[in-house]
């Protein structure tokens, strides 16, 4: 089974210190990746076995709404349920701000954005996901 991946990616990253105890930082990056199964093929045994030829185990038990789960002649689709072809943008902002040489106060918000452009197996897995954090620093 000849399996492929690649993902490409372009990142910026920016800090910039308007005051001495202030530091403001911006990081973006854009992903597009893709990975699928090129080579799987069963045809000439899927065909003698006529969707008969199963794992050694009786998979009924596992999902009884779906017997055909581990069955053999349904590899011959793999290739095609297999493909991924993604994007993905990420942006995260912060800004930090230095109360004492030891103790500090910071804020980032992240900010994430999924676009499922070949729907897997488990249809579109599209998502934008956004969060804020605070956090105080402290250093020893």
């Amino acid at each position: 089974m000849d399996y492929r991946t690649e993902a490409h990616t372009i990142m910026a990253s920016a800090v910039w210190n308007p005051m001495p105890r202030f530091s403001l930082t911006a990081n973006a990056s854009y992903t597009m990746g893709r990975g699928n199964i090129t080579d799987l093929e069963f045809g000439h045994l899927s065909e003698f076995f006529q969707q008969d030829l199963k794992i050694w185990m009786d998979t009924s038990s596992i999902n009884p709404n779906m017997p055909h789960l581990y069955d053999t002649f349904y590899l011959n689709d793999m290739s095609s349920y297999s493909n991924l072809d993604f994007k993905d943008m990420e942006i995260e902002v912060g800004a930090s701000y230095a109360l004492t040489p030891k103790v500090g106060l910071g804020l980032k918000y992240f900010y994430s954005d999924v676009e499922d452009e070949e729907e897997y197996v488990y249809g579109s897995q599209d998502v934008t996901v956004q969060s804020l954090m605070g956090f105080v620093t402290y250093r020893f």
